[in-house]
């Protein structure tokens, strides 16, 4: 038996490998795109849907290599090309043997270091001024293009939606240079990952680049595809779940396989599993218990700075819109519900709310400015939680200020005694394979959405 850590098996921070699902619509639309010669990749979805664990897998068994450039906000396209080139310094330090026999060509590694020269003296001189590289005019797009295809690489951009709106479109003009360059490097392509909605948010690119680029969306994981993360973990690990506490932590996930190894990572370090066990172990009740008061002490500062950011009045207007929206979206199932039906719920309560107050507020609850505890899934056509633990605190919130009022205060120990136990209400009872989930909702809910 071949032994595994638990933390290369459950990996909530980083793209699994061992505990990777295949996911065989998607896995073949990003397949057929990495291997079409030109085709340019935009990959998107909501964050934690297993974006980058499927594109990096992928990667490695269609790739020798890739570059990989995580953007953050207010970085300039430029910085972006930059990295990437420092990144090929290793295949252009000489002329360089491959694996499989290639080697880079002598006269393009001679134009890489003396533009890498180029960069180093310019850094040396302007360091004492400013601490941002500059480009050299030897370092034009197509040039970058044929050291990225000389090289055998693709350059993966992680998190391009953070990139400002006209730095973004620079990219755009940039795919449309390496796709010329294909028919010279075939493997040749740029891949930007957006945790968005749409494509479009990731890249604007001009109209005649429609059919060069393909668009792959990952959608939120299935209860099945969650379940079958934990049984690739159980025989991983020689740990077994029981059926009922599958079920109950691929609800839990809500389709985030984030989430689903984060609680399963918590669950094995409670029951003491480090490493592949020489004998079977049963994860118990107590042991997911545990799991999720660890999982929640974790969360419980951000958890509470979310709600702040969203619950917080921006300006005075007459309807509090965050705690109508939030208090009608808790009272839906974790898979949440149209606008429409979050409008009807609202006006059980407010007859006169407008919808055009719920249609300009509702996004903004998506947005991190507003906490972004809401995610809008444009497939279903539904909002919801982003998170499952910020639907059971919407639960336990909402219902102790009828009871307590609006303008109660708790210390630590309390808010993770409240959220444990909003979330332990969802446990099933008894010993059955059945999960019969139990939520205690406020006057506003409907026995039937629960």
């Amino acid at each position: 038996m071949i032994t595994h850590q638990t933390r290369d098996v459950f990996t909530p921070t980083r793209p699994a490998r061992i505990a990777f699902v295949e996911r065989e619509a998607v896995n073949d639309k990003l397949v057929n795109a990495l291997s079409t010669p030109g085709k340019q990749i935009v990959v998107y979805g909501h964050s934690g849907s297993g974006k980058t664990t499927l594109l990096i897998n992928k990667l490695h068994q269609l790739y020798e290599g890739h570059l990989t450039s995580r953007c953050m906000k207010g970085v300039k396209f430029e910085q972006l090309v930059l990295d990437a080139f420092d990144q090929l310094a290793p295949y252009y330090t000489s002329e360089r043997s491959k694996a499989d026999k290639r080697t880079v060509a002598i006269d393009l590694t001679g134009s890489y270091l003396a533009i890498q020269s180029k960069i180093n003296s310019s850094q040396a001189i302007e360091q004492n001024q400013k601490e941002l590289r500059i480009l050299p005019p030897q370092l034009t797009p197509q040039a970058l293009g044929r050291f990225v295809g000389q090289a055998n690489q693709c350059w993966v951009l992680e998190d391009f939606h953070k990139v400002d709106e006209g730095e973004r479109a620079k990219l755009s003009q940039l795919m449309k240079v390496f796709m010329d360059l294909s028919d010279e490097y075939p493997e040749l392509k740029i891949i930007a990952l957006g945790a968005v909605d749409t494509a479009r948010q990731v890249v604007d690119y001009d109209p005649e680049m429609r059919y060069r680029v393909s668009e792959v969306h990952v959608d939120l994981m299935t209860a099945k595809e969650i379940e079958r993360i934990i049984e690739k973990g159980e025989q991983a690990l020689n740990v077994v779940f029981p059926p009922e506490i599958k079920a109950l932590i691929a609800r839990y996930s809500t389709g985030l396989a984030s989430v689903c190894h984060h609680i399963c990572l918590n669950m094995c370090d409670v029951g003491g599993v480090a490493q592949t066990r020489p004998e079977p172990i049963l994860m118990t009740k107590e042991n997911f218990e545990s799991a999720i008061k660890v999982y929640v002490e974790e969360a419980s500062d951000s958890i509470r700075s979310a709600f702040d950011k969203a619950l917080k009045q921006h300006r005075k207007t007459r309807y509090d819109n965050a705690n109508l929206i939030l208090r009608a979206l808790s009272s839906f199932k974790e898979r949440g519900a149209s606008r429409v039906e979050m409008h009807t719920r609202i006006c059980q309560t407010e007859p006169k709310y407008p919808g055009t107050s719920l249609k300009n507020y509702l996004p903004k609850l998506t947005t991190s400015e507003y906490g972004g505890i809401v995610r809008y899934d444009s497939n279903s056509g539904l909002y919801s939680f982003s998170d499952p633990i910020y639907r059971a605190f919407a639960l336990a919130h909402f219902r102790d200020h009828e009871k307590l009022g609006e303008n109660v205060e708790r210390d630590v120990n309390q808010f993770l005694t409240m959220l444990t136990r909003e979330l332990m209400i969802h446990f099933p009872k008894g010993q059955g394979k059945t999960v019969r989930l139990e939520v205690r909702t406020s006057p506003m809910d409907s026995s039937k959405d629960h």
